[in-house]
């Protein structure tokens, strides 16, 4: 590979690299200096994220979206364009490491892959662990809301009385929506940003009930509190479920995994015999299929111990 190419490869990986960098360290840096845009809804309103510096339109469908969701719902302190920025800088220093060291374009394609798909997963898993202990605080958090209307506060005080006495990250969210509420907000907008922001099921019942009793009245901590025993039911009965289908998830990761480190082992231990195997007509038709249906037997089972309630 000519030495141009290899020259241009590096400094576009240590470009975006440093420019990955930088972006966050400004998005880290200009958080608490424009929190009161978040706060106050303004950056909703126009369309524009000024708590977190993107200076581009708010994507809205497709692709975009989904990223930007992903992005807001992991609870990170960046936007989608640093976090989009941090996986073209990851996926072109996977591209370019192979490349420069080893001139090997398989690896490179590899690292490409590797390096693109690396930031997207911490956001996903980020997402899931925020969603699950979300979902763990929401019925104390529905309780003490329920408390807080039934001694007599409005809606905007109960918000805050969850803000202070719930714990972490679910306080936050209330914290903004009640300041969001203190600046004049509609309570039908706070909640929409706060179901974007929190996608459960069981919040999105809880926004639904907060608007249709403004609409109709009726006993809202009566309300909540009801839906607060109903969402900690249906976590237990969850839990059971985990419980009792754990053994089954187990077996089949070990399925999984087992059919993977038994070709390892075997090519460790007897490279020739497995040669003979890939060299064979039938040999890599045979190994493409029994990798298919692994995957598919490793999502049927997960599938079936799976139940949504």
């Amino acid at each position: 590979m000519s030495i141009a190419i290899l020259t241009f490869l590096g400094f576009a990986a240590a470009t975006t690299a440093a420019l990955a960098v930088a972006l966050s360290i400004r998005d880290i840096r200009a958080a608490a200096a424009v929190g009161v845009d978040r706060r106050i809804g303004l950056d909703r309103l126009s369309g524009w994220d000024l708590a977190k510096g993107l200076e581009l339109p708010v994507p809205q469908t497709g692709i975009n979206r989904l990223f930007a969701e992903l992005v807001e719902q992991s609870g990170v302190a960046t936007n989608a364009a640093t976090a989009l920025a941090i996986v073209a800088g990851t996926g072109v220093v996977g591209l370019a490491a192979p490349l420069l060291l080893l001139e090997n374009i398989p690896l490179a394609a590899a690292g490409l892959l590797l390096g693109t798909l690396t930031p997207l997963a911490y956001l996903a898993i980020k997402r899931w662990r925020r969603r699950k202990l979300i979902a763990q605080q929401l019925p104390e958090a529905m309780e003490i809301l329920a408390d807080g209307v039934r001694s007599g506060r409005s809606f905007e005080q109960a918000m805050e009385l969850v803000a202070r006495d719930a714990p972490a990250p679910l306080s936050q969210e209330f914290a903004d929506s009640a300041s969001q509420l203190r600046l004049g907000q509609s309570p039908v907008a706070v909640l929409e940003r706060m179901v974007c922001r929190l996608p459960l099921a069981e919040f999105k019942i809880l926004a639904i009930t907060i608007l249709v009793h403004r609409q109709t009245g009726g006993n809202l901590a009566l309300l909540v509190e009801r839906l607060a025993a109903a969402t900690r039911d249906r976590q237990e009965f969850r839990g059971h479920v985990r419980a009792m289908t754990a053994g089954s998830k187990i077996s089949a990761i070990g399925l999984f995994v087992g059919t993977f480190a038994a070709v390892g082992l075997l090519a460790w231990m007897e490279p020739a015999y497995l040669g003979d195997f890939l060299a064979s007509p039938m040999g890599p038709p045979l190994l493409a299929v029994a990798i298919v249906l692994d995957l598919v037997g490793f999502v049927w089972v997960w599938r079936i111990a799976k139940v949504d309630y």
